[in-house]
């Protein structure tokens, strides 16, 4: 399910939702493995809390507040009164993003991430990510840079669209495992591995007409650096998605006993609307399209499923849910949807 129309008073062109099904298909284990994965994520914030103070909002780096304004699973957090940008109350430090994301080159990280089937993970997942790119851009051949690439999926489907696309990322198991699989597609391997530094540095000299970061700025240690090398390139675009402030997060807050997909683990903050209006006003960027789409009303379905089962109901009690609210979550989810109040979005920009 999706639908489009024309933002007139900023001229942005904005769609919404997508269907479920496809992660109701592949995230089962969210269902099927919800105490091991509320632990592992448990562990994770236990590391977190362990870090410096965070003293300064992620996004504009004004002085944060002394008085958080909730906890969760023991972290408590702070919305910026700045930016409105929500923050984590300690600092994702070096130690913890190499915990997360670096040690043994990643691979423990690209567990969560490797896919046997890289051909259709590609099509199902990244086709449509670069479809809404090339209909929001003029018609003409690019060069793309993806950052974070990860295993190479967003490349690969690019590659398939006629973009010359390549990929960097800082994981060693994820770079290596891409470039095994598009070279076996395409014969070639457009996956780098980076340290930190080199990260930001390849940005500022891309020769790249675009420059994508899906699903990373949220995982930067100091997002002004991406902020700071995108600026200074030669690209015209900014293809990004980050995780929003929405229901999900206060589902999460309820449901304590269910692993929280949204503000956990890498997630250490998350954007809001007007935290997204500073980041591009920082960037010096001006959105074109934006894409709003959510698993809120999934993880409602996810969490009163669990807990239900944890009480012992019926098979009979579940099919209610799943008549009453399982059958109706891709026209629920287009209510906050279409409210901006949903858990993720992909906005492509220009500079100014």
């Amino acid at each position: 399910m999706s639908n489009t129309h024309q933002k007139s008073n900023e001229n942005v062109k904005l769609k919404y939702s997508k269907s479920s099904s496809f992660y109701l298909n592949t995230k089962k284990d969210f269902f099927t493995d919800n105490d091991k994965l509320l632990n592992n994520s448990i562990i994770q914030n236990q590391l977190y809390a362990s870090q410096e103070p965070r003293i300064n909002c992620k996004i504009c780096q004004s002085k944060l507040n002394t008085t958080s304004d909730f906890q969760q699973n023991g972290i408590e957090y702070s919305f910026c009164n700045e930016c409105g940008h929500l923050n984590g109350i300690f600092e994702d430090t070096k130690l913890f993003i190499e915990n997360l994301y670096s040690l043994d080159s990643g691979t423990e990280y690209a567990k969560n991430y490797l896919d046997i089937n890289f051909d259709k993970r590609t099509s199902d997942i990244y086709i449509p990510k670069v479809e809404f790119l090339l209909e929001n851009i003029p018609n003409k051949k690019y060069k793309l840079l993806d950052i974070g690439c990860g295993s190479g999926y967003f490349v690969h489907a690019s590659l398939q669209k006629e973009i010359e696309a390549i990929g960097m990322d800082i994981s060693k198991a994820m770079t290596d495992y891409g470039n095994k699989q598009i070279s076996l597609l395409r014969n070639i391997s457009p996956l780098k591995c980076y340290n930190e530094l080199c990260f930001f540095n390849s940005i500022k000299e891309t020769q790249a007409d675009i420059v994508s970061a899906l699903g990373v700025i949220e995982h930067l240690r100091e997002p002004q650096k991406l902020f700071e090398a995108f600026r200074e390139c030669k690209a015209t675009y900014l293809y990004y998605s980050v995780p929003m402030f929405s229901l999900s997060v206060i589902l999460e807050n309820i449901f304590n006993q269910i692993f929280p997909r949204q503000l956990s683990g890498g997630h250490t903050h998350l954007f809001t609307e007007s935290s997204i209006k500073k980041m591009n006003s920082l960037i010096g960027v001006k959105p074109i399209a934006e894409w709003r789409f959510g698993t809120d009303m999934l993880d409602l379905y996810r969490s009163c499923t669990i807990m239900l089962s944890k009480n012992n109901a019926s098979k009979k009690l579940l099919s209610h849910l799943q008549i009453g609210l399982g059958n109706n979550i891709d026209k629920l989810q287009a209510v906050f949807d279409n409210n901006h109040f949903c858990s993720e979005i992909h906005l492509i920009a220009s500079k100014n």
